[in-house]
């Protein structure tokens, strides 16, 4: 069999060679500096290890998962004899028999497959058996037709098995949950060729993509090459004049035949080889998605790495053990990727490193350098103190473990959220899940990123916790009437940057008290960060408790979640 060699290029082709390797496996390929080379046989039955790989590593998100996993529940109450069958029961029951059998089995996607599943099968007829059971009338309590509910729930419960039986079976779940991976997952990385074109003629998508990618690919070895004047615009290699280009990926190709003009003097000179287009079309398996978000790390110093950092992000945001799916978050498996010590000697820090995000259909870029990853090992606790902290504006949900590492990531410093969630703590806005302590993890991180610029090297750590306790020493002595008037004062003598306004609060509080005032509020005078960072540290202070146990604790207090 012959070698087949890639090399690392673009971002999009390196996304398209990491999810080469995950549908085939590591141990099939071999990596070597920038490239990778594989055995032409691994192209046999290729269609199957690619719906394989997205259907294993997706599955949970998937409606097809919805309707096979609810098996369980009904082994937990036959297998008791429906004793533990309760009001609560039959709720979750109709409201699977509504939002899940009846809405996916009638789904056009699905009905499109049935015939390849089991022609002699009915779904459509069983969806319309399908109804409520229990339903009470008024004044009827469930106790009082709890038997009679209890036989009703049984005869659905027998059209249930035979719904799940259907999907769970292996032409079931090779079909349905391929149709589910299609319109979540694959079609965020291409579209309008294969079964995503919509005039395709073809009703098993397994063949369709073989007949789009991998025949080409197989063929593309036997075909005179060596006179062609015509180079794979990807990997440079000699192709014969073809229609190969790359309109189908998103944002990023485009159509040669309506936009000529994106081209040199309209005249086309990037079309690429099959077994490139093959690669490009695993670009869905190099990028990690999480409802409807991707992450791909385009680490491309080698293959080695390229691979581990994005296999390190796989596992975090899917696998991850010590968090559930919907908890998964890009940035943290991003952030842990990078920084794990376990990654080798290199410690990415021979160059920056491109992050290529897709956030709302669109990709989005960054550079993680080595001064953003530098204050991430220094703020890994702070960090993960803050990880399910945040707060709901209308119906925009802020974490502050994304919005954080989304700032340093752009060279921003936290002083704007920093001011934004305490201003929601003092005044007791509803929907904060979050204690002042958070605040100070943010101040800690923050802190460390000023230094990492050299905007402000004269405050440590040691020097914060000063300032804390001198803050919650303050709180203990002010009168509590006159501390929201105080909070409001000094919030916007910090945001508007009023030094002045700020030291005449100051001055005219402890003179209340008639105390001295500590002599760390002479060096609000150094500079604009050094004036904020000692004003906000007094503050987390002033409005909560500042003991260390506090930066541990996860989101907010028992009431405020």
């Amino acid at each position: 069999m012959r070698e087949i060699e890639c090399r690392a290029s673009d971002w999009l082709f390196n996304s398209g060679m990491v999810g080469f390797i995950n549908i085939v496996g590591r141990e099939n390929i071999r990596l070597e500096g920038r490239s990778i080379f594989f055995d032409e046989g691994l192209f046999d039955a290729f269609e199957d290890k690619y719906f394989a790989y997205f259907i294993k590593e997706y599955e949970k998100m998937l409606s097809w998962y919805k309707i096979v996993s609810f098996k369980e529940e009904i082994k937990r109450y036959q297998k008791d004899d429906f004793l533990s069958f309760d009001e609560d029961a039959l709720e979750r029951l109709n409201d699977y028999i509504a939002n899940v059998a009846k809405r996916y089995l009638k789904s056009a996607s699905y009905i499109s497959v049935y015939p390849l599943i089991d022609v002699t099968a009915a779904p459509l007829s069983w969806e319309k058996g399908l109804t409520k059971v229990g339903v009470l009338k008024k004044k009827e309590t469930f106790d009082e037709k709890r038997t009679d509910i209890i036989q009703e729930v049984k005869q659905v419960y027998l059209k249930l098995e035979q719904i799940i039986s259907f999907c769970d079976s292996e032409k079931g779940k090779k079909y349905l949950a391929a149709k589910n991976v299609i319109y979540t997952v694959i079609k965020n990385g291409w579209n309008g060729v294969s079964f995503l074109n919509p005039q395709t003629k073809e009703k098993d998508v397994y063949e369709d993509y073989r007949k789009t990618f991998i025949a080409p690919a197989q063929e593309y070895f036997e075909i005179d090459k060596v006179d062609s004047e015509y180079k794979c615009s990807a990997c440079n290699k000699p192709i014969k004049k073809e229609k190969y280009n790359f309109s189908f990926l998103n944002y990023a190709g485009f159509d040669i035949a309506k936009k000529s003009s994106h081209v040199w003097d309209f005249y086309n000179d990037i079309e690429i080889c099959a077994v490139c287009k093959l690669i490009y079309s695993c670009v869905p398996a190099g990028f990690t998605y999480a409802f409807g978000n991707g992450i791909f790390i385009d680490d491309s110093f080698s293959i080695d790495t390229l691979y581990e950092v994005n296999e390190k992000i796989r596992f975090a945001i899917l696998h991850d053990p010590a968090q559930t799916l919907a908890q998964a978050s890009p940035y943290r498996a991003l952030v842990e990727a990078t920084t794990n010590q376990v990654e080798g000697n290199r410690h990415y820090e021979l160059a920056d490193i491109q992050v290529v995000r897709y956030e709302n259909e669109t990709y989005r870029f960054n550079i993680l350098s080595k001064r953003a990853l530098n204050i991430f090992r220094e703020s890994k606790n702070a960090l993960k103190a803050i990880q399910r902290c945040g707060f709901k504006e209308g119906n925009l949900s802020v974490n502050f473990y994304q919005e954080t590492v989304r700032r340093l990531m752009n060279n921003e410093n936290l002083f704007t959220f920093i001011h934004k969630t305490m201003y929601l703590k003092v005044t007791n806005v509803s929907n904060t899940y979050y204690h002042i302590g958070h605040i100070g993890s943010l101040l800690e991180i923050n802190t460390n990123f000023l230094k990492e610029i050299e905007a402000m090297t004269e405050i440590s750590k040691g020097r914060i916790w000063h300032i804390n306790k001198c803050g919650n020493e303050f709180k203990k002595a002010y009168p509590e009437h006159k501390r929201a008037g105080f909070n409001y004062k000094v919030l916007n003598a910090l945001k508007t940057n009023n030094r002045d306004a700020f030291m005449d609060i100051i001055l005219n509080s402890y003179s209340y008290l008639g105390k001295v005032i500590p002599d760390f509020f002479l060096e609000s005078f150094t500079s604009d960060e050094t004036f904020k960072t000692v004003g906000y540290a007094f503050m987390v202070g002033v409005n909560g408790a500042i003991e260390q146990d506090d930066k541990d604790k996860d989101g907010g207090n028992n009431d405020e979640k």
